[in-house]
């Protein structure tokens, strides 16, 4: 609600400056937003495009494998294999035993070329201490504890294929594989046959064709534990390259390299398979088009700020002048500089030329009731002052004095003399150069009467100082705000009725309060008159009387304020009258 209400009370151009700067600071995201939503749709494009490049090589790598383990089976069920095999490992001659290994060797030999696979790096047939090879060095760089492990492993599967992927890194995949004599069905332990895969070949030949990616680079793993790693990565990088890819493709950065990463998996083997793409260049190119777009976007921002906000303040510098003249005329100050006559032919000038038109006819009625009401009120005053001769008046307040005198009724001679001061000060035609003495003298007039009807319910006090009294002030203007405090703080209660006039002087203003307990005053009780909320009668009219008085004598800045205050010693609540009038120091003669 806090917020509605501020919105509403903002002014109309920055309510307009908040429409076009939101407006565009929306499109600004949306920019924004697209930009983000077209980088993730390049990235899923290049996905997909690797995805299917990275399916087709994981196929032909299992395509590859699986026809290896068929040589290896077709190698087991070799007769030639099986029978020299079998005649070595029972014959105690040298001669013998080497004849055997030469018809093994060489039906190696055809398999290794006849089959033409370039993933396999070399074949090798174990017997005893004694070993057939298709590449004697390849196989003499291979460790003993290897041989070892590897042979150990091959027993272990009792004539099972059995795939090694422990050592893929450093000397590639192999495969072992216990050979048994097939003929009788007696299985007897023929030899272990390893096959060696060279990984390169077989990633390159399976991948050749697959990608249209020039710098694309493959990396293989088997339980997290790395088979294969592409030279463009250490062992290190690619283990933790594995780590980092959490999906099925993202941004890594090793070593301050960004790689777009994929992972798949090899049918059949489990194994999983990550191909990557450098992504350095194409990341520069979506952040400096980020930049430039948001460069250009904050410049744009900033330009149409300034733009939107000279145009409406251009355009709303005659709104605040139209509404300037407005309140002025609110305010009571009617005499308005006219606006140009040219007027302009927008929305904007027919609000200056409607509104200089209402100014122009207002303030005719207002001078025409001015006048009237002035003619009227004088001549109300002189068919009252001609209704009866004032000396008349004086004279029988006299008589009736001296009589009670003589029959020594104070209290009759007193009412007498007062009632006669106050017809004196009331009729007299001095109002212009009446003064705060004189003033006062009506109020302590009027203050001995009300004393005697009320007796000691009343208690009135003065503190004003001398040099304060000779300043003008309008007639009737104390007398009447007495009488109010009178009726509502005494005739509407039976208490004690406390009042008080004191001065202080604020500047160039002199201050007359006018203080009274036994009532209070509704809150804004004077600005609800002004405004019309509360219709004026009885005292009412007088109040408004005082301040129109005051304010047309002294200026719109000085009048009357009415307010509830706490006395500071009872606690109790009080009306308080305060009257706002220049204080003008009286000036004193130079000596001669």
């Amino acid at each position: 609600m806090k917020k509605t209400a501020r919105l509403q009370s903002m002014s109309l151009k920055y309510k307009i400056l908040t429409v076009i700067l939101t407006g565009f600071f929306v499109l600004f995201l949306a920019g924004i937003i697209s930009l983000a939503f077209v980088s993730k749709s390049y990235e899923k494009k290049l996905y997909n495009s690797i995805a299917a490049s990275l399916t087709d090589s994981a196929l032909e790598i299992s395509d590859q494998l699986k026809y290896i383990d068929t040589i290896v089976d077709s190698i087991l069920a070799n007769q030639t294999i099986q029978a020299s095999l079998d005649r070595s490992g029972k014959s105690t001659q040298n001669s013998e035993k080497q004849l055997c290994f030469n018809q093994v060797y060489s039906t190696l030999c055809d398999y290794f070329f006849i089959f033409n696979s370039d993933a396999i790096s070399y074949i090798s047939i174990f017997q005893g201490d004694d070993v057939i090879s298709t590449s004697n060095r390849k196989l003499q760089a291979l460790p003993d504890t290897v041989r070892s492990k590897l042979k150990q492993t091959a027993y272990s599967g009792q004539g099972a294929t059995v795939t090694v992927t422990d050592y893929g890194p450093d000397h590639g995949i192999f495969i072992v594989k216990e050979l048994r004599k097939i003929e009788g069905l007696s299985l007897d332990s023929l030899g272990v046959l390893i096959l060696n895969i060279d990984m390169d070949a077989l990633i390159s030949s399976s991948t050749a064709a697959s990608t249209e990616f020039e710098d694309i680079s493959y990396y293989l793993y088997d339980d997290n534990s790395l088979i294969f790693n592409d030279s463009a990565l250490s062992r290190q990088d690619s283990t933790e390259l594995y780590q980092k890819l959490k999906g099925d493709y993202d941004v890594v950065t090793l070593k301050h390299e960004k790689l777009f990463a994929v992972s798949g998996m090899i049918p059949t083997y489990g194994w999983n398979y990550i191909c990557a793409v450098s992504y350095n260049s194409i990341y520069q190119a979506i952040t400096l088009s980020s930049r430039s777009f948001f460069l250009i976007m904050v410049l744009s921002v900033i330009l149409v700020g300034i733009f939107s906000t000279k145009l409406v303040f251009a355009l709303f510098r005659h709104f605040d002048r139209l509404i300037e003249n407005m309140k002025q005329f609110g305010e009571g100050k009617y005499e308005i500089a006219a606006s140009p006559r040219d007027y302009r032919q927008d929305e904007i000038g027919l609000l200056y030329k409607n509104f200089d038109t209402m100014v122009e006819k207002i303030n005719t009625l207002i001078n025409e009731n001015y006048i009237n009401e002035l003619l009227k009120k004088e001549a109300q005053i002189k068919a009252m002052e001609s209704q009866m001769d004032p000396h008349f008046l004086y004279n029988t307040l006299d008589s009736i004095n001296w009589r009670a005198r003589m029959i020594k009724s104070e209290e009759i001679s007193q009412i007498t003399t007062a009632l006669g001061n106050l017809l004196r000060l009331s009729l007299g035609n001095n109002s212009r150069d009446f003064t705060l003495r004189q003033e006062l003298t009506i109020v302590d007039n009027y203050i001995i009467i009300q004393k005697i009807r009320y007796q000691k319910r009343l208690d009135f006090s003065v503190d004003i100082p001398e040099s304060l009294l000779d300043i003008p002030i309008p007639k009737f203007t104390l007398q009447p705000l007495l009488e109010n405090a009178i009726r509502y703080g005494l005739e509407e209660s039976s208490e004690t009725c406390y009042i008080t006039i004191t001065s202080h002087i604020e500047g160039d203003t002199l201050i007359l309060k006018i203080m009274n307990t036994g009532s209070s005053f509704e809150e804004d009780f004077m600005e609800k008159l002004l405004d019309g909320e509360i219709q004026p009668h009885g005292f009412g009219i007088g109040i408004l009387n005082i301040h129109k008085r005051i304010q047309m004598t002294y200026g719109s800045e000085y009048g009357l304020q009415l307010y509830t205050i706490e006395d500071e010693d009872t606690y109790e609540e009080c009306a308080a009258a305060e009257i706002r009038i220049p204080y003008v120091q009286k000036e004193e003669n130079e000596p001669c």
